[in-house]
């Protein structure tokens, strides 16, 4: 199986959510570029983190594949849940912190912003997977 594109999807969010904010820091000022900032990362940060976890390129999974012939059949389902869940779950609680730290800390911030940028960093990811898909 080649490699899921979860690194290529991250870096054009990244991409456009960069642009966005310079484009907002020119035309409607630093509080609403940094709330849209803060709202795209809160989106990619924590998706890359799953996609990175789910289809073991980090962490245990990755270095146990390394010096094992694969798993087929049952275990190899089982070890696929069990790393979706592990992934899904990181990208919870990253997605939880992340939110309570910009609230927190980032002052002012305009929310409405923050939320919308997050939403529509999420449309932008549905997009792209669906892209990505119907191109293979």
């Amino acid at each position: 199986m080649r490699n899921p594109p979860v690194v290529k999807i991250s870096l054009i969010q990244l991409a456009v959510v960069l642009l966005a904010a310079l484009a907002l820091e020119l035309t409607q000022g630093r509080i609403v570029a940094i709330s849209a900032l803060f709202g795209g990362l809160l989106c990619v940060l924590p998706n890359l983190y799953f996609g990175l976890r789910a289809f073991e390129l980090l962490g245990r999974g990755a270095d146990l594949l390394k010096g094992r012939r694969q798993l087929r059949g049952a275990r190899a389902s089982q070890r696929t849940v069990a790393s979706f869940y592990r992934a899904e779950t990181g990208k919870f609680v990253l997605t939880l912190a992340g939110f309570a730290a910009v609230f927190a800390t980032v002052k002012p911030l305009n929310p409405a912003v923050l939320f919308v940028s997050y939403g529509l960093c999420v449309i932008l990811q549905w997009i792209l997977v669906a892209r990505l898909h119907a191109t293979k």
